[in-house]
């Protein structure tokens, strides 16, 4: 006879473990049997209903979404969060609390993070709190955008987010697009642009969002792309901006003449960081799925009114 088919001792461990919160271990010597013996009879209880669990989950659609998303898009984690808002403003800024909140276990220490320009990652940074941890580096993975000062700058965001949670930051003393590929060149090289870019390059963490390619974009607002470089762009298919990278709607990388005088990393060069893109709106969902195609991104944070776009 298995020792499962004892229902009175089955129903004895699981008491046992469950109500009393004895170890399998312990478990084990106070009835006489084995731990495997005890694992086999928790499994049975669990198999056979004799043991049923009730979770109260409030997240049970943000989950199920998440796990879509995961499996649509290949990616290693997903999280949807549900609330409400009345404006693009209050969504960008609910957003980054939500993140910030689920920020804390992927910021190990001594780690190096780093982060975009954008306002939905500078909406992240105004929610970032002290750590435990130490030795925490914010590294900008672009330069400037355009020459008015802005929350949303790289270097703006990396500042706040060593601010707020204690650790130290980089600065990258150059605009983002140059309209002189030599002059690009010869800037990459010098000790202290060249010094950030290699940070950039071997980070642990890399912050990422997604700009959509068209002249109500923050890159084109901003003053980073001129209409030229918008109309360049669209000819060559790309829907979507990450860093210098520009996507095509099938979630490929283009060749681009504006990549080769931009100052900053390109998605390809994050693949030994574990990347987490975070992005919504109803403007940027062509832009967001072209990118969750491109299979370059670990982690993706956004909404349930964007998941369930995107999931279309």
């Amino acid at each position: 006879m298995a020792i499962y088919d004892n229902k009175r001792l089955v129903i004895k461990a699981c008491k046992l473990f469950y109500e009393d919160n004895m170890s399998q271990k312990d478990i084990a010597i106070h009835l006489g049997i084995s731990r495997p013996q005890v694992c086999r009879m928790l499994n049975f209880a669990k198999e056979n209903h004799i043991i049923e669990f009730n979770i109260n989950n409030p997240y049970h659609q943000e989950f199920q979404l998440e796990e879509k998303l995961m499996e649509k898009y290949s990616l290693k984690e997903a999280f949807i969060f549900n609330f409400s808002y009345e404006s693009t403003g209050e969504e960008i800024d609910k957003l980054g609390q939500c993140c910030s909140e689920q920020l804390d276990k992927y910021f190990l220490d001594n780690s190096t993070i780093g982060v975009m320009s954008g306002r939905t990652i500078a909406s992240i940074s105004n929610y970032a709190h002290k750590l435990t941890r130490n030795g925490l580096t914010f590294v900008p993975l672009v330069g400037n955008m355009g020459s008015e000062g802005h929350s949303w700058h790289a270097n703006t965001i990396a500042q706040s987010f060593a601010e707020r949670t204690g650790g130290s930051y980089c600065v990258m003393n150059a605009p983002i697009i140059f309209q002189n590929k030599n002059t690009c060149d010869l800037m990459k090289k010098e000790p202290s642009i060249s010094r950030i870019l290699e940070k950039g390059k071997t980070c642990n963490i890399a912050l990422v969002g997604i700009g959509e390619i068209n002249l109500s974009s923050t890159s084109y607002l901003c003053g980073a792309f001129s209409e030229n470089d918008v109309c360049a762009l669209n000819n060559q298919n790309a829907v979507a901006s990450v860093c210098t990278s520009y996507i095509s709607r099938d979630g490929k990388i283009i060749d681009t003449e504006l990549s080769s005088r931009s100052i900053g990393i390109s998605l390809d060069e994050l693949s030994k960081s574990t990347v987490i893109a975070i992005s919504t709106g109803v403007e940027k969902v062509e832009a967001t799925k072209a990118v969750l195609k491109s299979n370059y991104i670990d982690i993706f944070m956004t909404s349930q009114d964007m998941a369930q776009k995107l999931l279309l």
